[in-house]
């Protein structure tokens, strides 16, 4: 009977609901071929599984040695503006990875500004005469992904690094190591579950992408699932190759959770002390601000400039009455998502807060899953869920701004989640008991007690999950009303009609809107 109680019974039924739609994906793993489905495996099934793996490995190499070597530099060093990097380095999770890979394909393609400045630099008229690695690649797809998607892995290892008790790199120094045996025999093996963890995040991220990989050409899972879907009009072969990519992403979580266990690298606590950083000066000082300027400039600043110049060629042209509702539509999706996420997330953490039973647990830890499944999947999935809805009570939610919210809360509810985890870890367990022994009701103890002190969590999730859903592609476009469109939509239609230029106007706003929320959530960061 400890099990059914309001908040249990709810937990329960909205995991349920929000399990369906992935659910219904797996199950067509099972399904008979179609004619399509041997055609997919005769033609292009292999070249997606390739292209998929080739775009995981890479990013997994690229997004490492960039995310964790500047983590390492920003947490045992001190520079001339290492202060900035701090917020610096993250600035790129701002940007959309789509709208980069658009930035970069007019700079290095082979008619782009850069590409032709350089062959006049050199004298030469055409590409084929001087090596120039074409952008518009598998190769190019990875180096955009990797310049954005790093900050998964800067953030997590920087996290695990200042946690870490300066006396096991005392110890280092005493037995005789120096800074390159302690960085390789210590540093390293001690954050290899940060550096996992972050590296597993950014890929998952590669490997759902729909936006690069259209662009530039390249066939994968995702840009399969549109093909299938909308090209032979096939949902149950969509949702096939839905259910594979989806094992692929199953996959790699337990791998990551396989190379966890037992993993207990952290000091106890009692001879805790903060990392001293190194003051760096001279040659080792000029190094130091050039690997972290080097992230920040590919990955932000160069993309930004780029954008702005292509803005103010083109803003006169896009920016009417129409943009303003596309705005005010998107701001309402970010805002209302956000908000419902954010309830939602609260009810399930708060419930294994207060019952603290495997069952509540487990449904928490279920929900989170739901990061793991591409947009592209959720959106597939959501549509199998809500044909079946509309068949059944003769009604129409399919292509509704409530399939549309509901999407987002089965792709980023882990997100929100994770913040009150984290947030609750520090609110001490006495608090609860104090309430409990002065009969406190459980309403009272929730607004007088919790709300205020978990209120940062709260505002956190609310910043994350917004930027999330600004962001949102592929599961926006599939899930959307018709005559509805985001500004992310919008800035991908434009560049599909060849119009990159006019696309910038609707992809500022993002970067803008991603930026200030990044920046908001850096400041929050530092104050906690």
């Amino acid at each position: 009977m400890k099990y059914f109680n309001k908040l249990t019974i709810s937990s329960v039924f909205l995991t349920l609901l929000i399990s369906i739609p992935a659910l219904l994906i797996l199950v067509n793993i099972f399904a008979p071929e179609t004619e399509n489905w041997q055609h997919l495996k005769d033609t292009v099934l292999l070249e997606y599984v390739f292209n998929s793996l080739y775009i995981m490995v890479g990013v997994a190499f690229l997004t490492t040695i960039i995310g964790f070597s500047t983590a390492y530099i920003t947490t045992m060093y001190s520079f001339t503006f290492s202060s900035f990097y701090h917020y610096a380095l993250i600035l790129p999770f701002a940007i959309p990875t789509y709208i980069v890979s658009y930035v970069y394909a007019g700079m290095f393609d082979m008619t782009g500004s850069i590409t032709l400045f350089i062959l006049d630099l050199m004298g030469k008229e055409n590409v084929s005469e001087v090596f120039f690695m074409d952008i518009m690649s598998i190769e190019g797809a990875i180096i955009v992904m990797s310049l954005v998607l790093y900050p998964y892995v800067y953030l997590i290892c920087k996290t695990y690094l200042i946690s870490e008790s300066s006396s096991i790199i005392d110890a280092s120094r005493t037995m005789g190591l120096n800074s390159w045996q302690i960085f390789t025999r210590v540093i390293i093996p001690i954050s290899r579950p940060a550096i996992v963890a972050g590296t597993i995040l950014a890929v998952m991220e590669a490997v759902s992408d729909f936006g690069v990989v259209d662009y530039y050409g390249v066939s994968t899972f995702v840009t399969g699932i549109f093909r299938t879907w909308q090209g032979m009009g096939s949902l149950e072969d969509a949702s096939k190759l839905a259910s594979m990519l989806m094992m692929f992403i199953f996959i790699l979580i337990l791998l990551e959770r396989f190379q966890r266990r037992n993993k207990r690298y952290r000091s106890s606590g009692k001879d805790f002390a903060p990392i001293s950083k190194i003051k760096l000066t001279g040659r080792k000082n000029v190094l130091a601000n050039i690997l972290c300027f080097l992230p920040v400039f590919f990955g932000f600043i160069l993309p930004f400039v780029q954008m702005s110049y292509w803005f103010i060629l083109s803003y006169e042209d896009v920016i009417d009455e129409d943009f303003i509702t596309l705005l005010l539509q998107t701001l309402g999706l970010g805002v209302g998502g956000s908000i419902l996420i954010t309830i939602l997330a609260f009810i399930f953490v708060y419930t294994v807060r207060i019952h603290k039973n495997k069952l509540s647990d487990t449904l928490t830890q279920t929900v989170k899953l739901g990061y793991s499944i591409p947009g592209a999947v959720v959106a597939v999935g959501v549509l199998s869920f809500f044909s079946i809805i509309d068949r059944t009570l003769d009604i129409f939610i399919t292509g509704s701004i409530l399939a549309i919210l509901f999407g987002y809360c089965v792709r980023f509810l882990a997100i929100s989640i994770n913040n009150y985890e984290s947030g609750f870890l520090k609110v001490p367990q006495s608090y609860d008991d104090a309430c409990k022994t002065m009969n406190i009701s459980e309403f009272t103890k929730l607004t007088k007690v919790v709300i205020p002190l978990i209120k940062n969590s709260a505002m956190a999730s609310f910043i994350v999950v917004f930027i999330e859903i600004i962001k949102e592609l592929p599961l926006t476009m599939i899930l959307r009303p018709f005559n509805f469109d985001t500004l992310a939509v919008y800035s991908h239609e434009l560049v599909g009609q060849a119009e990159v230029f006019e696309s910038s106007v609707p992809a500022m706003f993002i970067v803008l809107l991603g930026t200030i929320s990044v920046l908001l959530l850096a400041r929050k960061m530092i104050k906690d």
